[in-house]
């Protein structure tokens, strides 16, 4: 900066130096005589020619040249006023663009050290970034190191757990093998004893067969009698059933007459009577429990009185097994009697059933 200054101020003194020489030049050649002039005399040969100065030319060029030297030196002053003036305005503006440049110096430093210390805290951040970056790998990576580690005593587990399964499977087939080996056998022996028995149990049956078809003559006998008896028993149950329309309000008035039976089923088939028959069994059987087939084979005779929507009226047992006949009861009081038609309300409103289970 100083040697640029003085490289700007330099300039303006040489000038200065250079107008002033000219002005001593000027000034110096004004003072010449001029040879020209009428007040000099000539030179020819040998002799002079004498000239007369007039003293008053002489005091008006003289105050003549005194003036211009004033006014020269006049113009001189404001020239060197003038060239100082530029000096001095050079100087300041010396002095400003110094000021000027220490001032963007200053700047450029600030900024620099702003931005050494942005660098630096960046720095630092980038670093604590990194170091955290760093930290949070290390915690992933002990981590993954962690499940790997229990994933692997999972899969040594679980095949432990496999082979044990497979020896237990193993030993659990051999032992069915085994199992089915001896079931065999006695599902031989078991054949071998149950055809010994079934040749007995046909020897048995022909014994038997010979006993039922004895027995079965028997029965015939007795049926005979038996339906002779209920014969008597129907036209009794007919009074009965007189005295019940009547109790009942005439509900099951028009009871079919014994000696006029063939009259009153006038319009009803066998087949429509065995049908209604047939569904009022059905109905008992949804409601009877028959486990095991406890009562397979056994019978139990019910009558049934019902009103003609089918509204059970009245049930009672007429002979068969007694356990039988008790539960055959209770599902009849349980059971949805189907309502009959018209017609043959009057062939089913007093009926009996044989109960066989199903």
């Amino acid at each position: 900066m100083s040697n640029k200054l003085r490289s700007k101020l330099s300039l303006p003194v040489i000038i200065s130096i250079i107008l002033h020489g000219i002005l001593i030049i000027v000034l110096g050649y004004q003072f010449i005589p001029d040879d020209n002039g009428e007040n000099y005399g000539s030179i020819n040969g040998n002799s002079i020619d004498a000239i007369m100065i007039d003293p008053s030319v002489m005091t008006e060029q003289y105050q003549r040249q005194l003036q211009a030297q004033v006014n020269q030196e006049k113009a001189n002053q404001q020239r060197q006023e003038q060239l100082d003036k530029q000096v001095k305005e050079l100087a300041e503006k010396a002095e400003a663009e110094k000021a000027a440049a220490e001032k963007a110096a200053a700047e450029k430093a600030a900024a620099e050290k702003a931005a050494a210390e942005k660098a630096a805290a960046e720095k630092a951040a980038a670093e604590k970034a990194a170091a955290e970056k760093a930290a949070a790998e290390k915690a992933a990576a002990e981590k993954a190191a962690a499940e790997k580690a229990a994933a692997e005593k999972a899969a040594a587990e679980k095949a432990a757990a496999e082979k044990a399964a497979a020896e237990k499977a193993a030993a659990e087939k051999a032992a069915a093998e085994k199992a089915a080996a001896e079931k065999a056998a006695a599902e031989k022996a078991a054949a071998e004893k149950a055809a010994a028995e079934k040749a007995a149990a046909e020897k048995a049956a022909a014994e038997k067969a010979a006993a039922e078809k004895a027995a079965a003559e028997k029965a015939a006998a007795e049926k005979a009698a038996a339906e002779k008896a209920a014969a008597a028993k129907r036209a009794e149950q007919a009074k009965k059933d007189k005295a019940l329309n009547d109790l009942l309000g005439g509900l099951t008035s028009g009871s079919p007459d014994v000696s006029g039976g063939a009259a009153s089923r006038r319009g009803v088939s066998d087949g429509e009577l065995n049908k209604y028959r047939s569904l009022v069994q059905n109905a008992i059987s949804n409601k009877f429990i028959n486990p095991q087939n406890l009562y397979r084979g056994k019978t139990c005779t019910l009558q049934i009185q019902i009103a003609p929507d089918g509204l059970l009226l009245n049930v009672t047992s007429k002979g068969g097994d007694a356990d039988l006949c008790r539960e055959a009861l209770a599902a009849t009081k349980l059971a949805v009697i189907p309502k009959p038609s018209s017609k043959l309300y009057n062939e089913v409103k007093t009926m009996t059933i044989d109960f066989q289970p199903k």
